[in-house]
């Protein structure tokens, strides 16, 4: 069975090579379970979790807001799901992954 650090790094490693086909770059924060997430137009979306795999993703409001910046929302929790879904389907893995 593996641990959740092992989920966590091969979460992670899922998630960057799905950002890379968006162009966006994943920034690992100073703080524990945070990570910064930069698109092509300079959005900032902030990921976190306290309990590993229930992952939250947010806005980080230093512009102005346009329609890109929702087609990169999706595209990122859409990497998010899909990332959590290829970990789960480990048979080793026995958590629920939740994406809020």
């Amino acid at each position: 069975m593996k641990t959740t650090s092992d989920l966590i790094l091969e979460f992670e490693k899922l998630f960057r090579q799905k950002l890379q086909l968006n162009n966006c770059k994943l920034r690992k924060k100073r703080q524990e379970n945070n990570y910064e997430i930069i698109t092509p137009a300079k959005d900032i979306f902030l990921m976190y979790w306290s309990e590993f795999p229930e992952v939250h993703l947010i806005y980080q409001a230093v512009g102005v807001r346009t329609q890109q910046t929702s087609v990169y929302e999706r595209a990122i929790r859409s990497h998010i799901s899909s990332s959590l879904s290829s970990i789960q389907e480990n048979p080793h893995s026995e958590s629920p992954l939740l994406v809020q």
